[in-house]
């Protein structure tokens, strides 16, 4: 473990990782939580998750092509940039209060196929970058910041207080404008 976190540029992709799955996740939950708060339906929630999913299904077998041809580093920084740039246009709407649920659907999709890019094309640079017979380490350093990002979000969302669970409905309630780009983005 040590030889793979002594080489630089693995120890900035797992940094970058953590930091990009952290934001992903809280996006993700605030979105979810955001789209069942708004509709109050449960079937809105499970359109949400299917468009989170079709990406994943339309896009893999294609990925590796555009992987094999593009510099694998500068894929994943355009990937995340974008992504981050879709969240920022959704939270610019959320903060004037003119986001609707069919765009946190087309953000979801988009972020979503954008992930769908990253994740074999990460796992490819990992696998480049790594010292040879390191990969099942590296590969799991690599899934450690994907499942630790993707479930701090989680625990902050249900702390009790004003960021908690007990008050995101009044949040996304509430006609202020930071308070529903922080609902969206918390």
């Amino acid at each position: 473990m040590r030889s793979i976190l002594q080489k630089r540029g693995l120890r900035f992709v797992f940094a970058a990782n953590v930091i990009s799955m952290l934001g992903s996740g809280m996006n993700s939950a605030a979105v979810a939580w955001t789209v069942l708060q708004r509709t109050h339906s449960e079937m809105a929630l499970g359109t949400f998750a299917v468009l989170q999913t079709l990406p994943a299904m339309l896009m893999l077998p294609f990925t590796g092509v555009i992987i094999d041809r593009e510099d694998r580093r500068r894929l994943v920084m355009m990937l995340d940039a974008a992504r981050a740039l879709i969240i920022l246009v959704v939270a610019v709407l959320a903060y004037r209060g003119r986001v609707q649920v069919w765009q946190l659907y087309l953000m979801n999709t988009l972020v979503a196929a954008g992930f769908w890019m990253f994740w074999p094309t990460i796992t490819a640079l990992i696998q480049e970058l790594t010292p040879e017979g390191e990969f099942v380490k590296s590969n799991t350093l690599l899934l450690a910041g994907v499942q630790g990002g993707w479930m701090l979000p989680l625990l902050f969302r249900s702390a009790p207080g004003p960021r908690g669970a007990a008050s995101a409905g009044t949040e996304t309630r509430s006609r202020s404008g930071r308070n529903r780009v922080a609902a969206v983005l918390a």
